[in-house]
């Protein structure tokens, strides 16, 4: 539940934070406990990096929690951004939720969630580690299997896609190895992640491409004024939704309602059912919200399996669904408003108005590009070339142009 109904700007230097309280509060009360990491290389003249923090709502869509600009990517910036971003969920929440953070594993990424966020997981993106796999190697099976092995529910199934790298490349396997499986294949992560196996940071990336050209207060006013667009649109979408989920869990419940219809299921107690299919038996639980298949445990919607027991005993599926995943939430996602910012003639001064409590902030220091500086080259062949002569058409003398000429004052003085 929030507690501070206000918008969230900070100011360190060269460094700046900004995180809408619609954004926090959709967060919170709506969103996947999801966090998503990285940083966006600016490109007007003052360059500097956008680092950004978004999730996902309940229809999977991008969701940009919070953003700020700082001058170079390194340990510092990401604990002073991390820093702000705990303040301003402290701020709105009775107690931290638990939370996953997705990344490219920097070390320094990793300490400081680790410092700042305790209780959270960690995963590493696979976007960005089967994208480094791919430069490596040069591979396309290669990555194929790679992403097959991160998305395997069962332990059998990631050893066989393993086993199946170790085929296709052994010095790859051995590659692959110095990132332990728990960061980033579903069936060994510890953690909630929902199925989310890579960050939509470059979602967020194509949001601001244009922006990033501009300069950087231009770049927060084009975010705002897409997310004002974003909110507003999603919020008046939702309204013509009747399902009970959002449209994306809504088909992965009817395709789960399909398939359960050609199961039996025996039931052992109150809780526990043997579902028998063509091809195998699985056990499920509905008190622990559990199948061996485990697609309920990692998905937080029920699979198949569950779907034929719940039906059985004639239970509500819906209400066996994690809650970030139905309508009801994804509302409360977009419930606040981004309100419009007003002109700089309207902005309130730090102190109410007192001269002495009036914070200055400059604009940024101006850091050259990387690589040599541009010059212009002089030809040879126009060092070479002869000087052109210039005549002047008003006193037939050389040396200057009629529109530099001065004969025509000199004659009026010696008739003086």
């Amino acid at each position: 539940m929030a507690l501070l109904k206000k918008d969230i700007a900070s100011f360190h230097h060269t460094r700046l934070f900004i995180s809408f309280y619609a954004s926090i509060y959709g967060f919170l009360n709506g969103c996947l406990p999801i966090v998503s990491l990285g940083g966006i290389q600016l490109k007007s003249k003052y360059l500097g990096t956008l680092l950004a923090a978004t999730s996902f709502d309940a229809d999977g869509g991008l969701f940009p929690v919070a953003f700020g600009v700082v001058d170079t990517e390194n340990d510092e910036s990401w604990m002073w951004f991390l820093s702000e971003l705990h303040k301003a969920l402290e701020m709105n929440a009775d107690t931290m939720p638990r939370l996953t953070f997705l990344s490219d594993g920097q070390k320094g990424i990793a300490d400081v969630i680790r410092r700042k966020f305790p209780n959270s997981s960690q995963a590493l993106c696979m976007h960005y580690l089967s994208e480094s796999v791919g430069k490596e190697f040069k591979n396309s099976r290669l990555v194929h299997v790679l992403w097959k092995a991160a998305n395997a529910t069962t332990t059998l199934a990631f050893k066989d896609r393993m086993a199946e790298i170790e085929d296709i490349s052994s010095e790859a396997a051995k590659w692959i190895q110095q990132f332990p499986p728990s960061r980033w294949a579903l069936v060994h992560f510890v953690g909630t992640r929902y199925g989310q196996l890579s960050s939509n940071i470059e979602e967020f990336n194509r949001w601001i491409l244009e922006a990033r050209e501009l300069p950087i207060i231009q770049v927060i006013e084009q975010i705002h004024r897409k997310l004002m667009a974003e909110f507003l649109a999603r919020h008046m979408n939702s309204n013509s939704w009747y399902s009970v989920l959002a449209p994306s869990a809504e088909k992965r419940m009817i395709e789960a309602i399909n398939h359960a219809s050609k199961y039996q299921v025996l039931r052992s107690d109150e809780v526990e059912f043997e579902v028998l299919s063509a091809e195998r038996s699985e056990i499920v639980n509905i008190g622990t919200h559990c199948c061996s298949c485990r697609d309920w445990q990692l998905y937080g919607i029920p699979c198949s399996h569950a779907v034929a027991a719940l039906i059985s005993c004639r239970k509500d599926v819906y209400a066996f669904t994690e809650k970030c995943f139905t309508v009801a939430s994804y509302r409360e996602t977009y419930a606040e408003e981004i309100h419009p910012i007003p002109e700089k003639i309207g902005w309130r001064k730090i102190g109410e108005g007192s001269d002495d409590d009036t914070q200055v902030v400059r604009p940024p220091k101006f850091r050259r590009p990387p690589g040599r500086p541009e010059k212009k080259r002089i030809c040879v062949e126009d060092l070479n070339r002869e000087k052109q002569t210039v005549h002047c058409s008003r006193c037939n003398q050389t040396g200057h142009y009629k529109t530099t000429c001065k004969a025509e004052m000199m004659n009026s003085i010696e008739q003086f």
